[in-house]
């Protein structure tokens, strides 16, 4: 476990107590199907509130079960952003999670938010729940960016915690425009992408065949 540093390690709610929140929901809505699963308090994960990690694929059959259902995948919470918040919106996360869990224990899926997501978060949200596609912090991942880029033909800007988008390589998604590089702080404020729009674009697009370079990937 990453162990976080400084306040922030005051305020995180101790993982005795997010195991406890663990069995509750595997109960109350997964009927006890759920193996355990090690969950950590990461101080490095800011680009979301948690993550649900795999070493191997649902289906793999060269790796022990004792395997599969240990080591080979995990939980993690993010210290920083979850750090300052209610228990509900750890428990929102923690079930977030654990949807993604089930999908790789038990349906043996890769994780995803499709259909088979959507109908178990409706589930633990008529329960009251409130769990999300994407989480609601997105101010407080915006504050964790260090790189900006910006369109010069619409002003799109795209803020990312690492250095992703290599301009030359890279276009805008909403209109294909060159993408430069920018001092986050001194980018005019025409329109930022956020993280629920980067879930659907996926950020700028690299351009199609016939161009300048041939690429097919998606910027992270």
């Amino acid at each position: 476990m990453n162990s976080p540093a400084g306040n922030v390690c005051q305020r995180l709610v101790p993982l005795e107590e997010v195991q406890a929140i663990w069995q509750s929901l595997a109960h109350r809505f997964f009927e006890n199907r759920l193996p355990l699963i090690t969950i950590e308090w990461s101080t490095r994960l800011t680009a979301s509130a948690g993550l649900f990690v795999s070493r191997i694929g649902p289906r793999s059959r060269w790796v022990s079960g004792e395997n599969r259902q240990g080591a080979a995948r995990v939980i993690r919470l993010s210290a920083p952003l979850l750090g300052d918040q209610p228990e509900e919106e750890l428990r929102r996360t923690l079930a977030h999670e654990m949807i993604h869990q089930w999908q790789f224990d038990i349906r043996r899926h890769r994780p995803s938010h499709g259909a088979e997501f959507r109908e178990m978060m409706h589930r633990m949200n008529v329960a009251g729940l409130g769990v999300t596609i994407r989480h609601k912090l997105d101010v407080a991942v915006q504050s964790h960016n260090r790189y900006a880029w910006q369109c010069v033909q619409c002003g799109m800007a795209y803020h990312r915690q690492r250095r992703t988008i290599i301009p030359g390589r890279h276009i805008c998604s909403r209109c294909r425009g060159k993408l430069v590089e920018v001092v986050l702080h001194q980018m005019p404020k025409l329109h930022v992408e956020t993280t629920s729009q980067r879930e659907g674009n996926r950020g700028a697009r690299q351009p199609e065949p016939g161009s300048a370079l041939q690429m097919s990937l998606w910027v992270e």
